[in-house]
C-alpha cells in the first residue's frame, strides 16, 4: 500500500507554521510497512484541494488529510472530499450531541457555526475526537481509502493511535525493524568517521545518520521480510559494533527520548536536584527541563537573570567580577552557577552567559560567544563555546551544550 499525506491550511504555506503532523504520520505508517509516497501541502482553496485529491488518487491507495475540519468557511476538507467522491454530506446527530457536550463541559455556549462539524460524508465512519470539536472520518472508496483528521497535533495524534492505525492494520506491509541511538558531544562528521569502516557501502540494513545542533542520531533499518535471510543477526551485530565505538557519547537508544528527558531520568535515579542560572538562553533550559513530566521531583528553581543587576541581586555575582572580567566571562558564569546552587540548595547548578546576537558582539567577544559553568558536589568548572548562526540557533545550541555538560558529569560519576 502506498500512502499520500495532504496537509490542508493556508497558514502552512507561510513562514510562520510548519507541517509537523506529516512527520508523526510518516513514522507510524513506516512502522506498519506502509510507504509514504508523497506529501502535499495545500491552501484553503476549493480548486486546489480538488486538484490535490485528483492527483493523490492516481498514485496512492490511502490518502490521509490533516486540517480543514474546523467550523469556519475556510475549513473545506469535508466538502472537498464529498465533492470529489460525488457523495452527500449528512448531519450526524450523535456528533452534534458530542459537540454540544464538549462546549457545555467547558462552560461555553456552542456557536451555531459549529453545526458544520457534525456533517459526515455519506458512507463514512466517524473517528471520535475527545480532545476537540472536529471529529475525524474514514471513507472506504474501494481501491482508495480516505482518512480525514483534525489539524491540531494534540487532537490528531490520539486519533491516529486509537482509530486510524487499527483501520490500516489489514493493509500493513513488511514492517521495519529499527535500532536507534542518539549521541551528544560529537559532530556529525566525527560520528561518521568513527563508524565509517563499518557502514561504507552498506545496503542491508540501511544506515542513516541525522544531525541537529549538538546531537547526532544513527538509525539501522531492516525490513521484516529480511529476518529469515539472516538480516536480524546482521542488524544486531552491526549495531553492537557501532555502540562500542560511540558508547561514551550515547545518551539514549530511544528515538523519541530527548536529552532533557535523559538528564531528568538520571537526576531522579540518583536522587539529585538541579537549579539553573540563565542569561543569554532566557529560560530556555528551564523550559526544556520542565517540559519533562515529573521534572518537579528534581528541578525547583530557575533564575533568568538577563540583566546585570539581577545577577548581583539574585545570585550574589560580584560587581567587581563583572567590572573586571565582563558579563560574558568564565568568572561570571562560575559565580552564576555557584550562586544558583547556593541560593536553591541544589546538588547541581548550571550558569549560562553569552551573546546570542545579532548585535552586542565585539572583536574580543563576538556574537555566539557563550560561557557555561557547572557547579556540583565536587566543585565547579566552566567551558567556552562559540556558536554560529542566528539568535534562535545560538540559544538552542547553548541550551544543548549546557545539558550535555550536565549529562556527562552525571554519567561519569556525579554522585551527589
Amino acid at each position: 500500500m502506498r500512502a499520500e499525506i495532504i496537509a490542508v491550511g493556508s497558514e502552512l504555506l507561510t513562514p510562520y507554521r510548519w507541517d509537523s503532523n506529516s512527520l508523526f504520520l510518516t513514522e507510524k505508517l513506516q512502522e506498519m510497512g506502509i510507504q509514504v509516497a508523497y506529501k502535499t501541502v495545500v491552501g484553503d482553496n476549493r480548486e486546489d484541494l480538488h486538484k490535490a485529491l485528483k492527483d493523490a488518487a492516481k498514485r496512492a491507495n490511502v490518502i490521509i488529510m490533516t486540517g480543514g475540519l474546523g467550523p469556519t468557511e475556510d475549513d473545506l476538507t469535508r466538502e472537498a472530499v464529498a465533492n470529489f467522491l460525488k457523495r452527500e454530506l449528512r448531519m450526524d446527530e450523535g456528533i452534534l450531541d458530542s459537540i454540544r457536550h464538549f462546549f457545555k463541559s467547558h462552560s461555553m455556549k456552542m456557536p451555531e457555526i459549529n453545526l458544520r462539524q457534525a456533517f459526515v460524508i455519506e458512507g463514512g465512519t466517524v473517528l471520535e475526537n475527545p480532545f476537540g470539536t472536529a471529529p475525524g472520518q474514514w471513507i472506504d472508496a474501494g481501491q482508495t481509502k480516505f482518512a480525514l483528521l483534525p489539524g491540531p497535533p494534540s487532537e490528531m495524534k490520539p486519533m491516529v493511535e486509537h482509530h486510524l492505525l487499527p483501520l490500516l492494520a489489514p493493509f500493513a506491509g513488511h514492517r521495519l525493524l529499527t535500532k536507534t541511538l542518539k549521541t551528544v558531544g560529537l559532530g556529525e562528521s566525527a560520528v561518521e568517521e568513527r563508524v565509517s569502516d563499518l557502514v561504507t557501502g552498506l545496503k542491508n540494513p540501511i544506515f542513516t545518520i541525522l544531525a541537529q545542533p549538538g546531537e547526532v542520531e544513527i538509525d539501522l533499518t531492516l525490513k521484516e521480510k529480511e529476518k529469515e535471510e539472516g538480516g536480524e543477526a546482521r542488524l544486531e551485530k552491526l549495531f553492537a559494533a557501532i555502540v562500542e565505538r560511540l558508547q561514551e557519547n550515547i545518551f539514549t537508544f530511544r528515538r523519541q527520548e530527548t536529552l532533557e528527558e535523559a538528564v531528568v531520568s538520571i537526576l531522579k535515579e540518583k536522587g539529585l536536584h538541579l537549579s539553573l542560572a540563565e542569561s543569554c538562553t532566557g529560560g530556555l533550559i528551564s523550559h526544556r527541563i520542565t517540559d519533562v513530566p515529573g521534572s518537579s521531583e528534581v528541578f525547583e528553581t530557575g533564575y533568568t537573570v538577563y540583566g546585570t543587576p539581577a545577577k548581583v541581586r539574585l545570585l550574589g555575582v560580584s560587581q567587581e567580577t563583572l567590572d573586571r572580567c565582563g558579563v560574558v566571562s568564565r568568572e561570571t558564569a562560575l559565580e552564576m552557577a555557584e550562586g544558583a546552587k547556593r541560593e536553591a540548595g541544589s546538588d547541581y547548578a548550571l550558569g549560562v552567559t553569552g551573546i546570542a546576537g545579532p548585535t552586542g558582539g565585539t572583536e574580543e567577544t563576538p556574537v555566539g560567544s557563550v560561557w557555561i559553568a557547572l557547579a556540583g558536589p565536587s566543585g565547579s568548572t566552566a567551558t567556552f563555546y562559540h556558536f554560529i548562526g542566528e539568535r534562535e540557533r545560538v540559544k538552542r545550541s547553548a541550551s544543548q551544550a549546557a545539558l550535555t555538560l550536565l549529562w556527562k558529569e552525571l554519567k561519569n560519576g556525579g554522585k551527589g
